[in-house]
């Protein structure tokens, strides 16, 4: 069985911390730009306060509050990655961004 290796595109982080205490566990925001050519913005950086790893950054891609109470989903994907190579590729593009901005 032959395997097709995909090829990301260029990922390019920009980052801003927030450090308003009453939001405690946001940890900043930032935009993607992919390939030079799109971009996806209020991408949130939070601390994750439960799970295997309490503690640990992780990303919040932007979504948008369901419009009735017919929804089993209280939130629906505005932007996400489509495979799990982009997924962990973003979040290290997002992540690295952050620590270079300062944050822990």
């Amino acid at each position: 069985m032959e395997t097709k290796t995909e090829s990301l595109p260029r990922l390019e982080a920009k980052v801003k911390p927030y450090s308003n205490a009453a939001h405690e566990g946001l940890l900043g925001f930032a935009e993607l730009v992919i390939g030079d050519s799109f971009v996806i913005k209020d991408i949130a950086i939070r601390r994750s306060k439960t799970g295997q790893t309490p503690g640990k950054p992780f990303l919040s891609f932007p979504a948008r509050r369901s419009p009735g109470e017919e929804y089993k989903q209280k939130y629906f994907s505005i932007a996400h990655a489509v495979t799990p190579e982009a997924h962990k590729a973003a979040t290290e593009a997002v992540l690295e961004a952050y620590r270079r901005a300062g944050g822990n």
